[in-house]
């Protein structure tokens, strides 16, 4: 039995990657910006007691952040895995670079890029005392700068880039702790952000993921993996 630590826990990815932790037998701690509206993890808290804790997480908050994660220590004691999967794509994806709302960048970096940040280091205390330490930033293809070939979703695509880059200078910076961080990309899912024609449901992806990151070694350290832990089918 691990301890996780997932955003954006409420919906999508997020919500089936907890249920397919607390199938596991793992102890998962859900962040979402508003727990009460959660219903979906409210039913899975009834089924998993003692195993899920539903908490509010804002990534856009870093004072409120440090409080829950003040509170997961007094209660968990420490964390093996962070999941950064908390995102949003706030542009309709078809904008031309000379029309679109400027605003969106920063909405988007503040989330999908400083967002994860301010996670980490509020989680940092719990994360070191894992014997397993494990960070790992939900990117997506979309962020390879190597295998771009159209402008789709400007503002999502550009700040994925920036995670990509953010994970590869975690992983120098951490990997000596004995931290391993990794990017992971969970494939086109049907979600709300991910659209009714992907070829993956939320559980499928879940499923994968979840048994990559159980068998992550400090020798992937810094890479960009497939939700199947394979490294080069996604380039930076």
């Amino acid at each position: 039995m691990e301890i996780y630590l997932v955003t954006g826990a409420n919906r999508g990815i997020g919500l089936a990657l907890t249920r397919t932790l607390l199938e596991g037998r793992n102890v998962v701690i859900a962040g979402c910006r508003r727990p009460e509206d959660a219903a979906a993890l409210t039913k899975l808290r009834s089924l998993y007691p003692d195993l899920l804790d539903v908490v509010k997480c804002d990534l856009a908050h870093e004072r409120e952040l440090n409080a829950v994660a003040s509170e997961a220590l007094e209660r968990r004691k420490k964390l093996d895995v962070i999941v950064n999967n908390g995102a949003i794509m706030p542009e309709q994806g078809g904008e031309s670079v000379l029309e679109i709302d400027l605003n969106l960048f920063g909405k988007a970096f503040d989330t999908n890029v400083v967002g994860q940040v301010r996670v980490i280091r509020a989680f940092f205390t719990m994360l070191i005392g894992s014997e397993r330490p494990r960070v790992v930033n939900l990117s997506s293809g979309l962020g390879s700068i190597s295998d771009r070939e159209g402008y789709d979703y400007y503002v999502y695509a550009t700040s994925k880039a920036a995670l990509n880059m953010l994970t590869r200078s975690i992983a120098f910076e951490l990997g000596p702790k004995g931290i391993t961080t990794v990017a992971l990309s969970p494939g086109w899912v049907r979600t709300e952000m991910g659209g009714e024609t992907a070829p993956l449901s939320a559980d499928e992806s879940a499923r994968s993921i979840a048994a990559t990151i159980a068998r992550l070694t400090p020798e992937q350290n810094g890479q960009f993996l497939s939700r199947d832990g394979r490294s080069g089918e996604y380039h930076w």
